[in-house]
C-alpha cells in the first residue's frame, strides 16, 4: 500500500469537506430553523420569544393538518400503486430479449427532465379545452366526459399524483431492474428444473431477492412524497380549495406571504421530525438481512 494510503490524514482530508458541506447546507438549516421558530418574527422587526406556541398551535392548525392528509395520501398513492407497477414492468422488461436498452432508456427519458417542465407539460396535457386528455374523452363520450382535471378539488390531487408518477417511475425500475438482472441465472434455472415458473418464479425466486431494493425504493418515496413541493407548486400552487396544499406549499405561503417566518420555521421543522419518523418506522417493519447469492 502506498503511504499516502496508509496516512490516517489522507482520509481525513476526504472526509472534512464532505461533513463541513453536510454541517453547512442541513444541520445548520434544522438548528436555525428550530431556533427561528421558538420566535414571533416577520423577517424585519425584532423577533419576540414566545416558547413552543408556534408548534403547539400546529396542533390547532385546520390547515397545516390537511396538507399533512394530503402529504399522506401523496405517500400511500406512491407507496401503493406506483411500487408495485414499477416491480411489475421491472419483471416485463427483464424478460424482453430484444431492444432491453431502448425500454431502459424511454422509461428513464422523463426522469431527466426538469419537475418545472414536467408540469407545465401535465398542465396543457390537463387543459379543458385543447388539453389531450380531454380531447380523447371527447372522442370517446361527448362534451360531457370533459372535466376540469386541476380546477376540480375530487381530481386535482389525483391529476398532480399522475404527473408525478410519470416523472419519477423511470429511476425506480431502473433501479429494480438492475437488481433483478443482477440475480444469478443459476438460481432461475434450479428454480425451473424444481417446478417454479411464471408468477411462482416472480413470488418466490425473484421479489425475496430483489427486497432490498424495494426497501431502498420505499424509503425514497416516503422522504420524497413528505418534502414534495416543486411539482404542487408549480401545477396547483396548494389550490383549488387547498384539495392539494401540502406541508411545503403551506410553509412558504405562511413564511414569505404572510411574513410569519417563527411559524413557518416550526412548519418546517415538523416536516423534519414528521419524515425522520416515518422512515425510522418503515426502518423498524422492513428490516431484513442483506440477501447473499
Amino acid at each position: 500500500m502506498k503511504p499516502a494510503l496508509r496516512n490516517p490524514w489522507t482520509y481525513i482530508a476526504f472526509v472534512v469537506p464532505t461533513l463541513l458541506l453536510y454541517s453547512l447546507f442541513f444541520v445548520y438549516p434544522v438548528i436555525v430553523s428550530f431556533i427561528y421558530g421558538l420566535y414571533r418574527w416577520d423577517g424585519v422587526s425584532a423577533k419576540a420569544f414566545i416558547g413552543i406556541d408556534n408548534f403547539t398551535r400546529l396542533l390547532d392548525d385546520a390547515t397545516f393538518l390537511k396538507s399533512l392528509g394530503n402529504n399522506i395520501y401523496f405517500m400511500a398513492f406512491s407507496l401503493i400503486v406506483n411500487i408495485p407497477l414499477v416491480f411489475l414492468i421491472s419483471i416485463a422488461i427483464s424478460k424482453v430479449r430484444r431492444m432491453r436498452g431502448f425500454y431502459k432508456s424511454a422509461v428513464f427519458i422523463p426522469v431527466v427532465i426538469s419537475t418545472a417542465t414536467v408540469a407545465i407539460l401535465f398542465g396543457v396535457l390537463y387543459d379543458y379545452d385543447s388539453g389531450l386528455f380531454n380531447q380523447a374523452l371527447r372522442a370517446v363520450g361527448g362534451e360531457s366526459w370533459a372535466r376540469e382535471w386541476l380546477s376540480n378539488p375530487h381530481l386535482a390531487m389525483l391529476s398532480i399524483l399522475i404527473a408525478n408518477a410519470w416523472q419519477n417511475i423511470g429511476f425506480f425500475i431502473v433501479l429494480c431492474l438492475a437488481a433483478i438482472l443482477n440475480i444469478p441465472k443459476e438460481i432461475g434455472e434450479a428454480a425451473k428444473i424444481d417446478g417454479v415458473d411464471g408468477w411462482n418464479e416472480t413470488r418466490f425466486v425473484t421479489l425475496p431477492l430483489v427486497r432490498p431494493i424495494l426497501f431502498v425504493m420505499l424509503l425514497l418515496t416516503v422522504s420524497g412524497t413528505l418534502k414534495v413541493l416543486d411539482i404542487v407548486q408549480i401545477m396547483t400552487n396548494g389550490g383549488p380549495f387547498q384539495s392539494t396544499e401540502v406541508m411545503s406549499t403551506y410553509m412558504l405561503k405562511v413564511g414569505f406571504r404572510s411574513m410569519e417566518l417563527g411559524y413557518g420555521s416550526a412548519i418546517g421543522v415538523a416536516m423534519f421530525i414528521i419524515t425522520m419518523a416515518m422512515t425510522g418506522i418503515l426502518h423498524r417493519i422492513s428490516r431484513t438481512e442483506e440477501v447473499h447469492f
